[in-house]
């Protein structure tokens, strides 16, 4: 496994964990998709229950806000220096998440990881010359169900490798939903701080990466 996809396949796991973390501790809300949120947002202007409809607001604004600063530092610096950066504000996202009381609003208790699982979608969008989510897995599961429809039709070696990158990364992806659900059931809001771990197994391979390349 090269160092790229390691890194990636770590960063998936973290994908994992964000996620099922924001499901069990923020009321079912995904923390790592503006889908729910925006139906949710249109539903809440037609209500005419503009409060919530301002909170959600509020958290898009975090995930274009994660995005728009994903871009800028891929556009002016090097990738790998964009990851350690994303890695970084993962970091940070889970300090203060761990301390964001329970009874507050479950949007606007996602703002920290509105913002960071925006930046890790850009930072680490692809892997092995595959475009491949870190934050959430639909995509991913399509594309190794068609990796391994293909090769089972065609036995080409290059869907066995797509079917292999892609599964692995589900794999990670549900292992750290897993090891999120543990920590949570474990320690609720502050089990949050279990995704540092699967954050920092990824930056190694992203550091030598970096200093192999220079």
């Amino acid at each position: 496994m090269t160092r790229e996809t390691w890194a990636h396949h770590a960063m998936a796991a973290a994908g994992g964990f964000f996620g099922v973390y924001a499901l069990l501790t923020r009321g079912g809300t995904f923390g790592s998709s503006e889908t729910s949120n925006l139906i949710y947002l249109v539903v809440s202007g037609l209500d005419g229950t503009w409060g919530p409809a301002l909170i959600r607001l509020g958290g898009t604004a975090c995930y274009i806000a994660g995005i728009v600063f994903a871009v800028l530092l891929r556009r002016y610096g090097r990738r790998p220096q964009a990851q350690i950066l994303s890695i970084s504000v993962d970091f940070a996202a889970c300090l203060l998440l761990a301390w964001i009381p329970a009874e507050t609003d479950p949007i606007l208790a996602l703002y920290p990881m509105f913002f960071a699982t925006a930046v890790q979608w850009v930072s680490f969008s692809q892997a092995a010359g595959y475009n491949c989510a870190t934050i959430f897995s639909t995509n991913n599961l399509r594309q190794f169900t068609e990796g391994v429809t293909e090769f089972l039709c065609t036995r080409e070696a290059e869907q066995l490798r797509k079917l292999k990158f892609y599964g692995g990364t589900l794999a990670c992806f549900h292992l750290g939903v897993a090891w999120g659900w543990w920590c949570t059931g474990q320690w609720g809001i502050a089990g949050i701080y279990g995704c540092l771990p699967l954050l920092a197994a990824a930056l190694p391979a992203v550091v030598v990466r970096e200093r192999a390349k220079a």
